[in-house]
């Protein structure tokens, strides 16, 4: 479980997914492999032989063709458009390099995450008490109506 970092952009290995600037990017399908595939070497040359194999294992599809349409969706989310490429680098007729520094750390989660979660539970048990207390008031005051009052005896004069 690692999350990588390069740029603005967060990757989170286990949960496969993207964020910027902790806002979650959508990326899905084969643009979140082939991502996966470039942070897992960055710097290193990912021939299109190694992407064919990790990407379409065991489909006949036009190749060059779809890794091109993915490359240029994965270019489009991580606004890496220009003439002169930040993120993603093409090797003419070999393959891919990530070029951008990624680091590379134990997934430490959003630092809202415990605030959401400590939110939540606080929600929770605030619902549940004053379900508590509701509960409690309904009972009394239809306690008379289901529970019969015993009877009292009159008093006795002069102590019989």
């Amino acid at each position: 479980m690692v999350v990588r970092a390069f740029g603005d952009f967060e990757f989170d290995d286990r949960r496969r997914s993207l964020t910027v600037r902790g806002q979650p990017v959508r990326l899905t399908g084969q643009a979140n492999d082939l991502l996966c595939l470039l942070l897992e070497r960055p710097g290193e040359l990912i021939t299109r032989e190694e992407i064919e194999r990790r990407l379409w294992p065991d489909t006949n599809v036009n190749f060059d063709h779809s890794l091109d349409v993915v490359v240029s969706r994965l270019r489009t989310v991580l606004g890496d458009k220009g003439p002169i490429p930040r993120y993603v680098e093409t090797v003419p007729r070999r393959g891919y390099r990530f070029i951008e520094p990624v680091t590379a750390g134990p997934e430490t989660g959003s630092p809202s995450a415990p605030r959401h979660w400590r939110h939540r539970l606080v929600t929770y048990v605030a619902v549940a008490i004053l379900a508590a207390i509701v509960a409690i008031v309904f009972a009394r005051t239809r306690y008379d109506k289901f529970v019969p009052q015993p009877q009292r005896l009159p008093a006795l004069r002069d102590g019989f």
